[in-house]
């Protein structure tokens, strides 16, 4: 996974637990944290049925994980959909994930695509990321640095790491942007420990004169998401 040139290996499936706003729910969410997976499947069953969005979502990864029942890739798509349709973003994503993935379907990143748009379009992080990757690699839409470039900028400005990164190896190698390794150097050092930014961060460093290491040092520490969604 550590190669400078990769594309769907990207997309991860994230567990995430909402806030609870329902008595249902609220239980799913206790027993969930608690480790009772099982007793969880049932209240958020209970929720979901009612028509609670995240309800419905975390269903779907449970179902998706196999999480406190048996895997079932059909169960986890069904849920994600009455949860999409209800605009929630995190389950569009996951839909989106499972079509470029494969999951219980045959891999269609044109679909995969059109569930990204729908995330991106409501300021989801991590649906522009995952658009952007598809328009890096040219699967499911046609390559467009220049778009991929827009995407990631806003996810990067909501502080999203895998944007980060991708936004520093967009400038290494002068993509859809003016090739600035002050820029890639800024970008690298904010996205932390992600993936192989490290990794990348020397590499810049090493073809960067100090001052200009320093003035790139200088822009990351002063960066600030609410400054550069501006």
């Amino acid at each position: 996974m550590h190669k400078i040139n990769r594309a769907i290996v990207l997309f991860a499936f994230g567990l995430a637990i909402a806030t609870a706003r329902a008595d249902d729910f609220s239980d799913g969410v206790s027993y969930y944290e608690q480790g009772d997976f099982s007793s969880a499947i049932e209240s958020f069953k209970a929720a979901a049925t009612k028509g609670n969005a995240d309800a419905q979502f975390n269903l779907g990864l449970m179902y998706l994980n196999g999480e406190g029942i048996d895997q079932d890739y059909k169960q986890a798509l069904s849920w994600f959909e009455q949860s999409a349709s209800k605009g929630n973003a995190r389950a569009q994503v996951n839909i989106g994930r499972m079509y470029a993935k494969g999951k219980g379907m045959v891999s269609n990143h044109g679909i995969a695509a059109s569930w990204f748009r729908k995330a991106a379009d409501q300021g989801y992080a991590d649906g522009q990321y995952s658009l952007g990757i598809l328009y890096v690699t040219g699967t499911g839409v046609a390559r467009d640095y220049n778009k991929a470039k827009e995407l990631f900028q806003q996810a990067a400005n909501q502080s999203n790491a895998s944007a980060q990164y991708q936004l520093g190896l967009l400038y290494l190698k002068g993509r859809g942007v003016t090739a600035n390794l002050v820029e890639a150097y800024k970008w690298f050092s904010l996205a932390g420990e992600y993936d192989d930014s490290e990794v990348f961060r020397k590499y810049v460093a090493a073809k960067m004169s100090k001052e200009d290491v320093a003035e790139a040092q200088a822009l990351a520490k002063d960066w600030e998401p609410q400054k550069a969604a501006e």
